[in-house]
Parts: C-alpha cells; sequence; structure tokens
C-alpha cells in the first residue's frame, strides 16, 4: 500500500524541509508556570508524549536532528533521533526566552501583568532577561546557519515555545507581536518547507 504521508519522502529537488517540534511536557508546563531557561525535565505525561510522538515520527524522512541543550528538549529530540538512526546536534541558541526574574511566574499572573501594564511582546523586557526582538535576532542566526548547513535536507530541530515562535514568524516574515499568538502545544510539530524560494506552512502544531 503506497503512503499518503508526503513527509515520509526527501524533499523534492530544491526545496528544504524543517520540521519545529515543541518539548514534550515538564510540572512547569503542567501548572503553567513561566520555564523560560530554567532546566526543567520531563514529567510523566511528558514521557508518554515523548513515546508517542517518536513512533508518529518514525517513518518521516529526516536527514539531520538538531536540539536546544536545555534536558527537557534534548530528551525529546533524542527520541526521536534514535528512531533514525541519527545523532543530536545540540546549540544553545535553541534555548527558551530568557525570561530573568520572571522565571517560575503563574502564567496567569504574567498574563495580568502584561494587561495592567499595556505591554506587548514586542515591549516586554524582564529584569536580568532578553525581549523578543533578542530571542528573534537569535532565532534568525540559528537558523541562517542550520540551513546554509543543510540546503535541501529535511531538518528536525527541537526546542521551546517562544523561540520556535519566533523562527517561524521569521521564516514567514511575521512581526514579532503577531508570531507570539502562534499555539504551539507540547509534543507537537510543525512543518515549513522552502519552495521555489518561498517558505510554505505544510503543518502546524500537529499532535501525535
Amino acid at each position: 500500500m503506497v503512503s499518503c504521508n508526503p513527509f515520509e519522502s526527501a524533499p523534492a529537488d530544491g526545496a528544504t524541509r524543517f520540521i519545529f517540534v515543541r518539548h514534550a511536557q515538564t510540572d512547569a508546563n503542567a501548572k503553567h508556570y513561566l520555564q523560560g531557561q530554567s532546566d526543567g525535565v520531563l514529567n510523566e505525561t511528558g514521557w508518554a508524549q515523548v513515546a508517542s510522538l517518536a513512533g508518529h515520527l518514525r517513518p518521516f524522512f529526516i536527514d539531520k536532528v538538531y536540539s536546544s541543550d536545555l534536558k527537557r528538549a534534548l530528551d525529546t529530540a533524542t527520541a526521536i533521533a534514535n528512531e533514525h538512526g541519527l545523532l543530536v546536534h545540540t546549540d544553545p541558541r535553541l534555548r527558551e526566552w530568557i525570561c530573568g526574574d520572571w522565571d517560575g511566574m503563574p502564567a496567569v499572573d504574567f498574563r495580568k501583568m502584561l494587561k495592567e501594564l499595556g505591554l506587548k511582546a514586542s515591549t516586554i523586557q524582564p529584569p536580568n532577561g532578553e525581549n523578543f526582538q533578542q530571542v528573534r535576532s537569535r532565532a534568525e542566526a540559528v537558523l541562517d546557519e542550520i540551513f546554509s548547513q543543510s540546503e535541501g535536507k529535511s531538518v528536525l530541530i527541537c526546542s521551546h515555545g517562544d523561540i520556535l515562535r519566533s523562527m517561524i514568524g521569521v521564516l514567514m516574515g511575521i512581526d514579532v507581536d503577531v508570531a507570539e499568538n502562534i499555539l504551539l502545544d507540547n509534543a507537537s510539530y510543525s512543518i515549513l518547507e522552502k519552495q521555489q524560494g518561498t517558505w510554505k506552512i505544510l503543518a502546524l502544531n500537529r499532535i501525535s
């Protein structure tokens, strides 16, 4: 029986495919806390998500795997890479937004603070953290490097919500404030391909 999944084959000649994966669940995710670059580990639900996602992506054509070096992302990436007999290339630029003194803040308090102060993603600057323009600059730099080394290939990048939203924003030409509204669930994958010089979204926030 012929598969109808187009991602089981290599990209067409001249195309480059990026498979963006958000890491599986941690306790901070489950409790809806900001996590930033604190190195939270996967919880029981997260490990179940990893097993499901790795199995789902097993038939996908993947040439390379890149990951944030934070444990929650690296464990997710490693499980996927193992299904393909690949090594994981880590890069600290793929880490999550540095939310500084706000790390560990309940998300509901964070949203309330933004509303009260009238802040948007483009104007957020946490104490001892980075703003989203800096996150976007990181995203653009690492994407340029990965693309230059992987043009014409299918590359999986496992990272975190805010940096992945920034990457999608960079590729699609979406500004910071709009890109931050892209929903990316834990253990989800999104697929973008550069076809004839233009990036296209082929899948967004899919769950295995």
